[in-house]
């Protein structure tokens, strides 16, 4: 999610929800049954936890090249859901960052890929508050 998709989006997050990273998982139509596996399991695995799993989007949004849905989490649970997510992911490629209000650098030299990278439409990006 942008900076500019925040103020909009904010409902669909809990009070005092702590949203410090990101984790897109990217399908496509043959490996959408995939992402919706891993998207449940997620569910499961974190539901007494602080993360919010998004539902599949089968658009694209902002920057993404592909269909996609988002984990939200805080940054004491990094390492857990990186990991977790590196195991379960299958085939699937996924950006994760942390979310600092500079689009540009969240979604490049901030960001880990698991899988395959993939290419962002930067211009599809918030600017840089600097």
């Amino acid at each position: 999610m942008l900076n500019s998709e925040i103020a909009s989006q904010e409902h669909l997050f809990p009070p005092s929800f702590q949203r410090e990273f990101d984790a897109h998982v990217y399908y496509t139509a043959d490996t959408r049954d995939l992402a919706r596996r891993l998207r449940l399991q997620a569910t499961t695995r974190f539901r007494n936890h602080p993360i919010l799993v998004g539902q599949l989007v089968d658009k694209l949004v902002g920057p993404h090249p592909l269909a996609m849905f988002e984990i939200n989490f805080p940054k004491e649970l990094y390492q857990t859901v990186v990991d977790w997510l590196d195991q379960a992911r299958g085939e699937l490629s996924i950006l994760v960052h942390e979310v600092t209000g500079d689009d540009p650098k969240d979604h490049s030299s901030g960001a880990i890929w698991l899988g395959k990278k993939l290419v962002l439409d930067e211009s599809k990006l918030d600017p840089s508050p600097v």
